[in-house]
């Protein structure tokens, strides 16, 4: 012989009788607004577009400020041996500005 969800009533007595409290029901919704409203926000910043391109862009921005410094680093240094080797980050880092640059505008038409 089955049994039904229905047929176990000494279980589930006890859970219907706390969820059908009111303040314990408000106390839910509250909750459950208050996580759906935070899952909204992020659902809304991770598919805007315009923002991600932007987060990228700095990204990229500090990236290649980060290097410039390490190449002024490296070239004021007493060792000029490597002048390629401190160049071509730079340079490396400057073509993906570039880039960025040039993907950008052409998403904007």
């Amino acid at each position: 012989m089955s049994t039904t969800p229905h047929e176990n009533l000494d279980s589930d007595n006890t859970q219907d009788e706390a969820s059908n409290d009111p303040a314990q029901i408000e106390a839910d919704i509250a909750r459950h607004r208050a996580e759906l409203g935070d899952t909204v926000d992020e659902l809304t910043e991770r598919l805007d577009v315009k923002k991600q391109a932007q987060y990228k862009v700095e990204s990229v921005k500090k990236q290649t400020h980060d290097t410039v410094e390490s190449v002024k680093t490296r070239l004021q240094s007493d060792d000029h041996r490597d002048v390629l080797s401190v160049l071509a980050p730079a340079l490396g880092a400057v073509a993906a500005v570039v880039l960025i640059i040039g993907v950008a505008r052409r998403v904007r038409r």
